[in-house]
């Protein structure tokens, strides 16, 4: 057994030659020398080293079966940014580790699906269709920027699969609406079900009356009148539908629903494009009436 790495209780894995396993716990010592290892240390993407190092800190890491792969010459082919999420969390995790992989194999990992936050939250919410719950997955990270009171540039932010079953198993009421907008006609839907979800839920904890007829106005365009702020949002992502290229980010769609919003929750009557508008240089920051 190696000199750097040790698995002192390793089980060797049925029918393969020289590859051992065993759950161990890695500390940010013992990721640092792992790594010392690498000769070759690929790109590291630091976004998600630190999303990973956030996790650990929440407590959310688990042992799920993803291991950490060493070559037989100690070069570690998967695992890099766990390791380095070790290190900068400051903390230590439990997880599994297999050992004595040819780094000829590298060439072969990662090449499955990744579970999805829809996935994994299926398995909790089984008793709904699938497109309902693809729709919540995708309403949460919007949700959460909603709460915080700013919009990422160019989407929504990254979120944990268990942030999301969490999210989700608090906040029934986003199966019901994203039920309800999706059975409105689809070819009329401004919005798909998933945004649309996270504005309801977040409008509805203004006023739930209002936020009914608000996204029953915009999903449906029915007895809408052009002056009505619904009928102008429409016909603007209408338009932005018809576009080849320089398309709204969603980002700003969503800025412009508020807007949209806001202008009804004031009682307004006449509305226009420049009611909804959202300007590049305008404050990114989110008020909802």
């Amino acid at each position: 057994m190696s000199n750097v790495i040790q698995l002192k209780n390793a089980a060797k894995i049925h029918g393969c030659d020289n590859i051992v396993a065993e759950v161990v716990t890695i500390s940010p010592t013992d990721a640092t020398n792992w790594l010392r290892c690498n000769e070759h240390n690929r790109p590291v993407r630091k976004n998600h080293v630190n999303f990973l190092a956030s996790e650990i800190k929440a407590g959310n890491w688990q042992v799920n079966g993803q291991a950490i792969v060493i070559a037989d010459n100690e070069q570690v082919l998967d695992g890099q940014h766990r390791l380095l999420a070790i290190i900068e969390a400051g903390q230590p995790i439990k997880t599994l580790v297999v050992y004595g992989i040819t780094p000829e194999a590298f060439s072969t990992i990662d090449t499955g699906a990744v579970r999805s936050s829809a996935d994994a939250l299926f398995l909790h919410f089984h008793e709904y269709a699938q497109g309902i719950v693809r729709a919540v997955a995708t309403a949460v990270p919007w949700l959460k920027q909603l709460e915080r009171g700013a919009m990422r540039t160019g989407g929504s932010s990254k979120v944990s699969n268990t942030e999301v079953i969490a999210y989700a198993q608090d906040h029934l009421s986003l199966f019901e609406r994203a039920e309800r907008l999706q059975s409105y006609p689809k070819d009329n839907r401004p919005l798909s079900v998933g945004v649309g979800t996270a504005l309801y839920e977040y409008f509805g904890r203004r006023d739930e009356e209002k936020a009914d007829k608000f996204f029953q106005d915009l999903y449906t365009g029915e007895n809408l009148e052009r002056t009505d702020v619904e009928w102008v949002l429409r016909q603007a992502f209408a338009k932005d539908s018809q576009r080849i290229t320089a398309k709204l980010q969603m980002s700003i769609k969503v800025r412009m629903c508020i807007k949209a919003w806001n202008w009804r929750r004031r009682g307004m009557d006449v509305a226009t494009y420049q009611t909804i508008s959202v300007m590049p240089s305008e404050d990114t920051r989110l008020i909802i009436l």
